[in-house]
C-alpha cells in the first residue's frame, strides 16, 4: 500500500470517528429526549473519543511504516512541551492564563489528555511531508 492511500485512510478514520461520535450524540438525543452533557468530564467518553485515532495509528503502523510509533511519541512529547512552554510564557508575560486544564493537568498549562492528540497531529504532519 502506498503512502497516499495510507494517508487517505488515516484521515478518513479520523474524520469518520468524529462523524460517528456526532451521530451517536444525536442518536442519544433521539432516544432519551435530552442532549448528552458535552462539557462534563467522563473518562469513558474520553476513551471513546480516542478509539478512532488509536485505530488510525495502529493501521498506519501495519500498513504504512513502523516508524509511526516513534513519530507519534516524538510529536506527543514535543507538542505537550510546546503547549506547556507557550502557556507558561503567556502567563508570565500577560499575567493571566491563556487556557486552563482541570483534569490531570501539568502545572495547569497542559493536560495528560492532550498528549495523544499531539501525537495524532504529528502523524498527520508526517504523512503530509511524505506525500509532498
Amino acid at each position: 500500500m502506498n503512502l497516499i492511500s495510507a494517508t487517505l485512510i488515516f484521515v478518513g478514520l479520523m474524520i469518520g470517528g468524529f462523524v460517528i461520535e456526532s451521530l451517536l450524540s444525536q442518536f442519544h438525543h433521539l432516544i432519551f429526549g435530552k442532549h448528552m452533557k458535552k462539557y462534563h468530564y467522563s473518562f469513558s467518553r474520553y476513551l471513546f473519543y480516542l478509539t478512532f485515532p488509536v485505530l488510525a495509528i495502529v493501521f498506519s503502523y501495519f500498513y504504512a511504516s513502523p516508524t509511526i510509533v516513534f513519530v507519534f511519541i516524538a510529536f506527543a512529547a514535543v507538542g505537550t512541551f510546546s503547549e506547556l512552554i507557550a502557556g507558561f510564557t503567556y502567563h508570565m508575560v500577560v499575567g493571566q492564563r491563556l487556557w486552563t486544564y482541570h483534569r490531570y493537568s501539568i502545572n495547569g498549562y497542559t493536560s495528560l489528555f492532550s498528549v495523544p492528540l499531539w501525537g495524532c497531529v504529528g502523524v498527520l504532519f508526517w504523512f503530509l511531508t511524505k506525500i509532498i
